[in-house]
């Protein structure tokens, strides 16, 4: 019995007689006696998780709790379909000649070191997963057709294209695990959707015609099924389906994983997930918060820091759905405001009001002030949106000083809310800008200064509080922000105790407050130790403690 088609049977699982017992940690299969159950265990076992596959004409399939699900409990774990190198390449990472190594996805540059038989980059001749049939054994077959590239330096990104290395793993598929192949053509495509956009016409040009041309052509005898539909079809699941996957070095890869890629999407996730890198990168999927009965499990496939328009966009361009959840239906964002805009008014006095979509689900809806008559045309918001954009990703890419965000603050708060998205991005840079930048380091700061430094990280808890109240996508940023706020109270209970009036009551309570925010961000942080950040950031803290337990001794 497949988990797919298990239902809440009547019968017994193994004798199918009438039985009332269900299995107790999936809810999903009966039992007429304790025997039977234990008899069926090693039958069950790879199916007993606490949630059911299902199925409905909007979502199509997904996974529905069979039972509460505890906060932090490991829901199910799952090895990948296939992983391989990053689905979608910026500009930027297409023009440097660095790659992952085709045998372990170590970087190594590409006019280095390569794989002795096919040739590609590797991190050495004597990697280890060149000659794993798992890994890249099968696919150098393939790879060893090609012609090689250009002898000029800059032809080496137009012919080791990875995002081609990932189709060409899962063509593989039906060679190295049939089942596997199956379970990939099983998955969405939305060939129909793709026809005629932008995403189908660069993967005509840079996956389906390059791999024909340069290697699958010469080798239609090695494989059962091929054909330039079959690469097709495959972009598509992969762009439906694919899971980011962080190393610790800084390279992005993308899984398919089987199960896993039916969570269906919301803002407001339930679960998180994580991958083991010493187990084939098998992913865990864990209950971000309590889950009930019957409840969807849901992931997040945008970005939470972006607002409603962008979030939407993204997901009809890569998922080819739109989100309906209770944020994107919201005009305030849960009451954070996040794409709020200021209205200026009619006359030279601006009236105060906060202009908000009116059909926030509509990327052409109208926006109204809620205190005057003022209307603003949706595309005038897009156009007015997309300057202040290219302005605040410039000066962020930059390394910005404090007066250069201020400055910037200033300019976009007369047309934005405060709590806007922009704002956010600029106020969660200048709390780290504040204590760290010389002239302004955190002994240096005016008390003033000081206090506007807390405030500012108080606003950001809030929104991030109200957007991700159980800190499932919001764990790096959060933690930033109580580091900076142990910094601010740290520094103040320093300054009270050199003041003759100070109590020392007081200053120790304000140092246990800056160590109850740190403690509190290396828990969050536990789930992102996989990544650069998240480690670099957890190692920052745990010092802070240390040295915030040195300074408690003192007094």
């Amino acid at each position: 019995m497949s988990q797919a088609e298990v239902t809440e049977a009547s019968g017994c699982a193994v004798c199918l007689v009438p039985a009332k017992n269900f299995c107790s940690a999936c809810k999903l299969v009966k039992y007429c006696s304790t025997e039977h159950q234990r008899q069926h265990w090693k039958q069950h076992k790879k199916q007993c998780r606490p949630f059911r596959i299902a199925k409905d004409d909007i979502l199509g399939r997904y996974l529905m709790a069979t039972r509460d699900i505890q906060a932090d409990a490991t829901i199910f774990m799952e090895e990948p379909l296939v992983v391989g190198p990053k689905w979608y390449l910026s500009e930027q990472e297409l023009e440097i000649p660095v790659m992952p190594c085709v045998g372990c996805f170590t970087p190594c540059h590409m006019s280095a070191r390569r794989c002795p038989r096919c040739h590609w980059p590797a991190c050495s001749p004597r990697c280890l997963g060149l000659k794993d049939p798992n890994i890249h054994g099968l696919e150098c077959k393939i790879l060893s057709l090609g012609p090689g590239p250009a002898k000029k330096e800059d032809c080496l990104s137009n012919y080791y294209r990875t995002d081609a290395l990932l189709v060409l793993k899962c063509l593989m598929l039906q060679k190295q695990n049939p089942k596997k192949w199956q379970d990939l053509l099983n998955m969405q495509s939305h060939e129909e959707e793709r026809k005629g956009t932008e995403l189908q016409e660069d993967a005509e040009e840079r996956i389906v015609s390059y791999l024909n041309s340069n290697f699958l052509l010469k080798s239609t005898k090695f494989l059962n099924e091929y054909d330039s539909a079959i690469l097709r079809r495959i972009c598509g699941i992969i762009e439906t389906n694919y899971m980011c996957v962080s190393l610790p070095t800084g390279i992005e890869l993308s899984g398919l994983f089987y199960t896993a890629c039916m969570m269906e999407h919301s803002c407001q996730p339930n679960c998180y997930f994580s991958f083991d890198r010493r187990n084939g990168f098998r992913i865990s999927v864990i209950a971000g918060r309590t889950i009930r009965k019957d409840e969807h499990l849901k992931i997040m496939y945008s970005n939470i820091l972006w607002n409603t328009h962008m979030r939407n966009e993204h997901l009809a361009i890569t998922k080819h759905f739109h989100c309906k959840c209770e944020r994107c239906g919201d005009p305030t964002e849960l009451g954070t405001y996040f794409s709020a805009l200021r209205c200026v008014g009619a006359t030279e006095e601006p009236c105060g009001g906060i202009q908000l979509p009116k059909d926030p689900l509509n990327s052409k809806t109208d926006w109204i002030c809620d205190k005057c008559a003022i209307i603003i045309n949706g595309e005038e918001v897009r156009y007015l949106l997309t300057q202040m954009t290219e302005e605040v990703e410039t000066l962020l890419a930059q390394k910005p000083s404090i007066k250069q965000v201020e400055n910037l603050m200033a300019k976009l708060g007369a047309f934005l809310h405060s709590h806007h998205y922009h704002m956010f991005s600029l106020k969660h840079t200048l709390i780290q800008l504040y204590g760290k930048e010389p002239g302004f380091t955190i002994n240096q700061l005016s008390n003033a200064l000081l206090e506007k430094k807390l405030d500012m990280c108080n606003e950001l808890s809030d929104i991030c509080r109200k957007l991700d109240p159980n800190t499932i996508r919001l764990s790096i940023y959060v933690s930033i922000i109580l580091y900076e706020m142990h910094t601010v109270l740290v520094e103040k209970s320093k300054r009270l105790f050199a003041m003759e009036s100070n109590t020392l009551d007081e200053v120790k309570a304000l140092q246990e407050q800056a160590l109850q925010h740190l403690s509190l961000a290396t828990q969050l942080l536990k789930k992102e130790m996989d990544n650069i950040a998240g480690s670099k950031l957890n190692d920052c803290i745990v010092k802070a403690i240390e040295e915030l337990f040195d300074i408690h001794l003192i007094f």
